[in-house]
């Protein structure tokens, strides 16, 4: 094993760590929303049969119109804030969150209005059928109240991404997890107990939005935390760049939006509520086989935005192996119980006689389309988190749009049975498309820029390191001066984390990035996996025992000759940013 090969072996401490530390509690918020998506039409199906199942088929599209504005508002916030403290900067990580918090309220505030002053149009619009009956007015029943707490939901998931991204994904995954458990439960009690039928449904979503509201917003109490609300002076091109990013993903459920509206007119045409009822349970199985990627994406972005912040792109590379290898493993499986129990799976749903074995053979053929599915969906997030939010946008409106409304419009003709294969379709069209596009659009790498190293606890390694940061400086042209900064700026904090931090076990490294910015700013990137240990608050005073005390001075001279210094704890390391 020659040198560079242990390097990127040992470097993996940090990436594999981070990555396990973030996926778990995602996995366990997205099992949650998955089951409460899951419960609703379950218990709807129960209660009432086809013409429930039918209904929550109907309100699906209304759903990717929340996605396309609420997704696109907190992960668009979530990316660029990840981003900013990425680089230390942490009051520009806070500006961006307040500006994104009062977009939020005001476009739910709008769409909600709009909705309820719409309604009939929408109803129509929605296929709902004629005025007054069954299916109209459930459908009715139930976009009211939506609209009504669209406010709660927009801060739903604001604070959920955002929190996750401020080193808070324990609170995040419990407020997202109670939240839905109080969802599930609440439905079961209005739905079956209270016989509210598919009102009962929205009503237990909306509580569970506010239990899980309450307890994201204990995040604000910790000390510790960086994201804060401050008024501030709205920023046009901030705020526009922001959407940017957030909707090159969410964008794709306007997509998805009009091809559910031409999908359930020609389920109804061609096999009526009992093909409406199989589409909605299909839906349903996708919500809990696709979770896994959910998870896999929620933990790749933050990870990938710091990583790309840091220019350390070997550990990007090293995300996209975890994530994919997790998401064929896991997804096979998943899609391989669903295929073997997908007759149990359509019972439980409320389908009853001939629609049983029809529903089945819909939900066994959406499985094969599982794996392909949580590639792009794993490749979206790692593209969105990294700025190339081109390549995100067409994944998405091929995805759910432009292969989906295609393969729909051609199967359709075939009767329903052959209809379903529409999913397989959709992914593996778009797999066509977008890998070679990517290759085609690939952005050149800036490696000449970039110095990385990897130190252990042998503190005279310091010596090797700052030779070749030396080195690095000079044949990227830096003054003497800068040079001599950049190379104060190793020495001082590497020292200071070895002889406070490490406690000499034999597995501590530090891992430091040194790049060159456009600007001519030289960012430092540093990170260890010592115990909490915040150099830039060491403190000089005659107190002090003399070593720490030198100790503490070298530091003072960093933050004295540093444009900009930052700490924080993230994913369980030490992570530091330091600009000369």
């Amino acid at each position: 094993m020659n040198d560079s090969t242990a390097v990127i072996i040992k470097s993996r401490a940090f990436t594999d760590r981070m990555f396990r530390r973030l996926f778990l509690p995602a996995l366990i918020s997205t099992a949650g929303l998955a089951f409460g998506d899951v419960a609703d039409a379950l218990f709807v199906g129960i209660r009432i049969g086809k013409v429930g199942l039918a209904t929550m088929s109907l309100v699906a599209p209304v759903y990717m119109l929340f996605n396309v504005l609420d997704g696109g508002i907190a992960i668009g916030a979530s990316v660029r804030y990840t981003q900013l403290l990425g680089k230390g900067e942490a009051k520009k990580g806070i500006a961006l969150f307040s500006q994104m918090l009062l977009v939020a309220a005001a476009v739910s505030v709008l769409l909600g209005a709009a909705g309820l002053i719409g309604m009939p149009w929408l109803l129509r619009l929605l296929g709902a059928g004629s005025p007054h009956s069954e299916l109209w007015n459930y459908t009715k029943e139930y976009l009211q109240v939506m609209f009504l707490g669209a406010p709660l939901t927009f801060l739903y998931f604001l604070l959920y991404y955002c929190i996750r991204c401020d080193d808070g994904e324990k609170l995040a995954t419990v407020g997202y997890t109670v939240g839905y458990l109080t969802d599930v439960a609440a439905s079961a009690v209005f739905i079956l107990g209270f016989h509210m039928d598919v009102r009962g449904a929205i009503y237990a979503t909306v509580l569970g939005k506010a239990v899980g509201v309450c307890i994201f917003l204990l995040h604000f109490t910790r000390k510790w935390a960086i994201l804060r609300f401050r008024f501030v002076r709205p920023d046009r091109k901030e705020i526009l760049s922001t959407l940017k990013t957030g909707m090159s993903s969410s964008f794709g459920y306007i997509g998805q939006f009009a091809a559910l509206l031409v999908v359930n007119n020609l389920l109804l045409r061609i096999g009526g509520e009992s093909a409406l009822a199989q589409f909605n349970v299909v839906q349903d199985v996708s919500y809990v086989a696709l979770a896994i990627y959910t998870a896999i994406g929620d933990t790749v972005q933050p990870l990938s935005g710091t990583f790309y912040a840091e220019h350390n792109r070997e550990s990007v590379r090293r995300v996209m192996a975890l994530a994919i290898l997790i998401g064929v493993v896991s997804g096979g499986v998943i899609a391989l119980l669903f295929a073997l129990f997908a007759p149990a799976v359509c019972t439980l749903f409320g389908l009853t006689g001939a629609a049983v074995p029809e529903g089945a053979f819909a939900v066994r053929l959406f499985c094969l389309s599982v794996i392909p599915a949580g590639l792009s969906l794993t490749w979206s997030a790692c593209f969105q988190a990294i700025g190339r939010e081109k390549i995100v946008f067409v994944i998405n409106q091929l995805r759910t749009f432009v292969c989906f409304l295609l393969f729909a419009l051609l199967l359709s003709r075939f009767g329903v049975r052959w209809f379903w294969l529409v999913f397989l379709g959709a992914e593996l069209g778009t797999l066509a498309v977008w890998i070679p596009l990517c290759r085609f659009l690939r952005q050149p790498a800036a490696s000449g820029r970039v110095f990385t190293y990897l130190l252990d606890t042998n503190s005279s390694d310091i010596a090797a390191l700052l030779e070749q940061s030396e080195a690095f400086c000079e044949e990227n042209g830096a003054s003497m001066k800068q040079t001599y900064h950049v190379t104060m700026c190793v020495e001082e904090v590497c020292q200071a984390i070895i002889e406070n931090a490490f406690r000499k076990k034999g597995d501590e490294y530090i891992q430091l990035t040194i790049c060159f910015e456009e600007d001519g700013t030289v960012a430092l990137h540093i990170r260890d996996n010592a115990v909490d240990f915040n150099p830039f608050a060491m403190k000089t005073g005659r107190d002090y025992e003399d070593a720490e005390n030198l100790a503490s001075l070298g530091i003072q001279l960093v933050k004295t000759k540093s444009k900009r210094f930052f700490y924080r704890r993230y994913a369980g390391f030490n992570t530091m940013t330091v600009e000369v």
